[in-house]
């Protein structure tokens, strides 16, 4: 790749200095202000419960197998009880007789709590805090998410303010002494909610009609052009795919490929058709329970099956389907109530009022899908759905009428084709005694797996003719040696099994003469014919099957004749089937002799079958019969090729018999207990009585009115995406150790105004992006980040680092080269190396997909971000060192980082680099030859505003001196354009378009332009 010298290196990291201004600092507690006077009254939830949950509950919460001297502190009737030694912890209205507070105040190491191994303290004002509590009467309250949100009106200047989130933001910000910042400019404010909004820059146009609009509510406008328009569903759907663990391979060991991206369409599609997020609740993860469930429904389902799935050989299929099932519960009470039920698999939660029993109840409810543990070695696990386009459907249907009207009429042939039969087995026993051609069985040696059909071709495994049936041959896989094939008959399809594997056929077939006879051989793998030493047939690559697909001429000799076969198999099944001509009066091979010597009343249904499909194949004498049979074998060829190519997408579907659930000693698969039914965790609301405990209940049950946690959670997703913290700033966690909410009123009215709204995501960003909070200027001073780091008080507009999408689909957009089509396959963009090939089962293995890295090439290159081909494994490099998550589990809230690497992927991967050169041109274009224009019109493209004039000289100077180094170097230039695939425009001066090309590159590098301002 092309490196940046020294110079330009020290210009962009002074360039990206300030990047880290805006994400450092720790997280401050914002909702104790209340206890920071001395007469406001202590509450248990906001000022006494966070401290008892980080130093106590670990020893003394609900985890009776933990607890320590049978004190319980998160309920108050334990809390309040004699303790073993007779002693009280708590004492309500008597602090001095509290054995808590003589413990939490001791000098005595020994006695002193927490103990000094736990390396925990009090602090004087907490300790402070809890003897006030405990004066005031020790009163409990519930954790306040178990608390159904209220409808809360806004604060009393809500007058003053429009939008009702002004109002409490204002209210809040009063009581720090803080108030809100100006208004952000114009050109900062489209920029900022069309990428919050689309996840793309505003195109030039756009920013100029915005900066002409003079209507009042010419914002607004923009707003609603936004979410109507289809870049929107593809941004809210980035989101999804990190909490429902999106990716196109299944993870664990070999990480081959899946196809679950026609459900990511559902997603793109449910977001701009602004699906109520109760029904988008209930079609993901209840849409197969609906009644009448439509394709649709079903692909929807698809929610709870990306997660990982094993088929590694020696694993054990229990479990591995008891991970999936906790992947589910787990991912499930993630993005939808806020909960790490996930610590309850092996014991009681040590902090949440969730025991282990009721992690396995919630567990249930995901226990009876119709599934296997190992699956996955041919691509999709079931249970699948295929989806076929409407050519696809109509070809199957076709071929499906084919093969049924062939096979009714091979149907009415089959009198006379037993007729003929019996005929002929009585022609036969006639004339057995004076057969002119004869052959004999089939012997078998292998399959023989290598890692590769090209070294499976070119191994001879110690076989040669004439065949030493006494050969034999061993690897890691085993010992291998000619035996009997009795699976081989005359006229019927056999297969073998192994991949990238090759196998050895032969018999002998004696003759009374000299004479030339004749075979078919079809076969779907490599193939070489010897007969008598001699080569000939010889075929390396594959082919699609056909039982005549080649026709023999075999020169036989008088007395025995040696025939071998090799097969070379590249992957799937093996297909092979061999024929003598049946226009020979030649006796039958031995194993169907031996089918002829048992008497017709004593055959088995199986050997009647074989014998009826020899004689069908081979001897039967009508020509019509024998071409419907191979008509039907081409349609069959044909329907199954059409098979291999339609799409699926992994589903839910029940089991119709009922799998059992059981409480998991420490969570292992093979510890079962208590025998449990599906339930939810009693701190929350019970299931509706009479309905049956299902997930479609469950998912109705998480949108009911007065549940207390979907909203919440949701609105607080929503409000991370919009401001980069939400109010929760733990998304993933809304218990006990979770963050207290920076403005819990305004909290609990955004759930319920999302409730009321019936649950309408596009009105709840349009109030959240047109309120005065969100339009602020996100300029802030040194005293305000020391306050508030996280900016979660919202004295100024939001700013941070963008997504990784972002970053690399600006780039795209700014240089004219993203492709704008939504939906279909993911695809494989530049990437560097063989980052693939070092983690791949066998390097070069043709038996599993996605194990070595096929760049695509053409308009896929430059699609955005979101459709890359995500492989837990090995995730997109350049997405994963901007904080992109592996998606191996659920994730709702990215973290962000700023490291080195993240600056040479910016500088230096061909994405960047070739988006670059595009930038240039459409500079160059804009200048005509006026450096100053191209300068203004680059970086407008990038930050949506133009440059200062201290910014300018300094691009303008830049250019110059990269102007100069290419001009003494022009074999640089002309590598640093040859980067990327797409054509570069020939008619520009190749040394001007370089080093515009490395200008455009600093703009791109920008902190501005990889920052939501």
């Amino acid at each position: 790749m092309f490196l940046l010298d020294m110079h330009w290196r020290r210009l962009v990291s002074g360039l990206l200095a300030c990047v880290g201004t805006a994400l450092a600092g720790d997280l401050r507690a914002v909702a104790a202000d209340a206890a920071s006077s001395a007469q406001a009254p202590v509450r248990f939830g906001r000022d006494i419960r966070p401290i008892l949950s980080h130093n106590c509950f670990l020893c003394h919460g609900q985890d009776e197998k933990r607890r320590g001297a049978g004190l319980r502190l998160d309920e108050r009737e334990q809390a309040l009880a004699e303790l073993e030694s007779g002693l009280h912890a708590i004492v309500p209205g008597k602090p001095e007789e509290s054995e808590l507070v003589a413990r939490i105040t001791a000098e005595d190491d020994s006695l002193r709590m927490p103990p000094p191994e736990s390396h925990k303290t009090l602090t004087a004002e907490q300790i402070e805090l809890v003897r006030r509590w405990i004066a005031e009467g020790a009163e409990y309250e519930p954790h306040w998410s178990f608390i159904p949100p209220q409808q809360v009106d806004p604060p009393a200047d809500a007058a003053a303010s429009v939008n009702p989130i002004d109002a409490f933001v204002r209210a809040r910000l009063a009581r720090d002494g803080l108030s809100m910042a100006p208004a952000a400019d114009r050109r900062t404010l489209i920029r900022r909610v069309t990428l919050d909004l689309t996840g793309l820059p505003p195109t030039l146009d756009e920013i100029e009609a915005f900066l002409a609009d003079e209507r009042p509510d010419a914002y607004e406008r923009v707003v609603d052009r936004l979410l109507a328009s289809p870049r929107y569903g593809e941004r809210m759907a980035l989101d999804w795919l990190d909490a429902a663990r999106y990716a196109d391979t299944h993870g664990y060991h070999i990480d081959s490929q899946r196809d679950m991206w026609a459900w990511r369409d559902w997603v793109i599609k449910a977001f701009n058709e602004n699906m109520p997020f109760d029904q988008f609740t209930v079609w993901q993860l209840a849409g197969d329970l609906l009644p009448e469930a439509t394709t649709e429904h079903m692909i929807a389902s698809g929610f709870n099956r990306n997660h990982p799935v094993n088929f590694e050989g020696g694993a054990i299929p229990e479990e591995y389907h008891v991970e999936y099932v906790v992947d589910r519960a787990t991912t499930t009470a993630t993005v939808w109530l806020g909960l790490t039920v996930g610590c309850a698999r092996c014991h009681d939660h040590k902090y949440d009022p969730i025991t282990q029993k009721e992690f396995f109840q919630f567990f249930a409810f995901f226990n009876n899908v119709d599934e296997e543990g190992l699956d996955g070695y041919r691509g999709n696990a079931k249970p699948m759905l295929e989806l076929p386009s409407d050519a696809q459907r109509s070809r199957r249907e076709k071929l499906n009428r084919e093969v049924a009207e062939i096979e009714q009429q091979l149907k009415e042939r089959e009198a006379a084709a037993d007729q003929a039969q019996a005929a002929w087995e009585a022609i036969w026993r006639d004339r057995q005694t004076s057969a002119k051609v004869r052959p004999g069985e089939w012997f078998l040696f292998g399959p023989v797996s290598l890692d590769t059909p090209a070294l499976a071709r070119a191994e001879s495994f110690g076989v040669s003719s004439p065949v030493n049936l006494e050969t034999t041959f061993a690897n890691q896989d085993g010992s291998f040696r000619w035996l009997p094939g009795p699976q081989f008959v005359d006229g019927n399809e056999a297969s073998l099994s192994g991949d990238a594997a090759a196998a050895y056929l032969t018999r002998q077939i004696g003759s009374s003469e000299d004479t030339i006879v004749r075979a078919r051989l079809g076969t779907s793998d490599g193939v070489q014919v010897w007969l008598n030493g001699e080569l000939i047939w010889d075929r390396e690559e594959q082919a699609t099957f056909s039982p005549d697909q080649r026709e023999l001429e075999l020169h036989l000799r008088e007395g025995s004749n040696e025939l071998l076969i090799k097969l070379v198999n590249y992957a799937w099944e093996w297909q092979f089937e061999f024929a003598l001509d049946p226009r020979l009066e030649a006796s039958a091979p031995a194993n169907v002799v031996a089918l002829l010597e048992i008497a017709p009343e004593q055959r088995t249904e199986e050997q009647a079958a074989a014998l009826r499909h020899y004689f069908r194949e081979n001897h039967f004498a009508d020509d019509q019969y024998r071409d419907l049979t191979r008509g039907l074998g081409q349609k069959r060829a044909e329907l199954a090729e059409l098979k291999a190519k339609i799409p699926s997408t992994m589903v839910m579907r029940e089991r119709e018999e009922l799998r059992k659930t059981f409480l998991l000693a420490r969570g292992q698969y093979t510890n079962p207990t208590e025998e449990l039914s599906p339930g939810t965790p009693r701190a929350l609301p019970p299931l509706p009585a009479g309905e049956p405990a299902n997930r479609l209940t469950l998912a109705r049950w998480l949108t009911a009115p007065g549940h207390p946690l979907t909203a919440r959670v949701t609105v607080n997703r929503l409000w991370q995406a919009l401001f980069g913290t939400g109010l929760v700033k733990t998304a993933e966690d809304f218990g006990l150790q979770g963050a207290a909410p920076a403005n819990a009123d305004l909290l609990d009215w955004l759930a319920v105004e999302f409730v009321d709204s019936g649950w309408d995501v596009k009105q709840m960003l349009r109030l959240m992006v047109t309120s005065d909070a969100y339009r602020q200027s996100s300029a802030s001073s040194p005293e305000l980040f020391a306050r508030d780091p996280d900016n979660q008080l919202l004295a100024h507009g939001p700013r941070f680092r963008m997504p990784a999408e972002f970053i690399r689909d600006l780039a795209l957009a700014a240089s004219g080269t993203l492709d704008a089509r939504i939906g279909g396959a993911s695809v494989k963009p530049y990437q560097p190396g063989d980052l693939w090939g070092e983690l791949a089962h066998q390097k070069t293995n043709y038996k599993f997909t996605a194990q070595l890295f096929e760049q695509d090439h053409g308009a896929d290159l430059y699609r955005r971000s979101m459709y890359t081909f995500w492989k837990r494994s090995v995730p997109p490099v350049n997405l994963v060192a901007l904080d992109a998550p592996s998606r191996e589990t659920c994730t709702v809230r990215r973290e962000r980082t700023n490291t080195p690497l993240q600056a040479l992927v910016l500088l230096n991967d061909p994405t960047f680099v070739e988006a670059a050169r595009h930038l240039a041109e459409r500079m160059m274009a804009a200048g005509q030859g006026d450096p100053s224009a191209a300068i203004a019109r680059g970086f407008e493209l990038v930050t949506a505003r133009r440059p200062t004039e201290q910014e300018a000289a300094i691009l303008a100077a830049e250019y110059e001196r990269q102007l100069a180094s290419f001009a003494a170097d022009a074999g640089a230039a002309d590598a640093l354009l040859a980067i990327g695939e797409s054509p570069r425009d020939q008619s520009l001066d190749a040394v001007s378009h370089a080093a515009w090309t490395n200008v455009a590159l600093v703009i791109l590098n920008l902190d501005e332009a990889i920052t939501r301002n």
